[in-house]
């Protein structure tokens, strides 16, 4: 079975999570971050399904993966970017 490119770079970033390689992780989700933005701008919505899988899902798969795994790397992240 052919993997789709969204795919393709959620598995790298999960195995590279995995790995405890968090600046290649960071840059992958950034990447698929990015394609799901173009996938957004071209019109798909959030229930409109992207390789099987709705928008949606995909969204929070790489928000949820870049809040828990890379956020917490950076020295402002309790500052800045944590939410109370």
């Amino acid at each position: 079975m052919k993997k789709e490119l969204v795919t393709k770079i959620w598995l790298e970033a999960r195995q590279l999570i995995k790995e405890k390689n968090l600046e290649e992780a960071e840059q992958v989700l950034d990447k698929g971050i990015f394609l799901l933005g173009y996938f957004t701008m071209k019109g798909l919505g959030d229930k409109d399904l992207l390789e099987n899988v709705k928008m949606e899902t995909w969204k929070e798969r790489f928000w949820v993966a870049t809040q828990n795994h890379i956020w917490p790397t950076r020295k402002d992240y309790e500052t800045v970017w944590k939410c109370s």
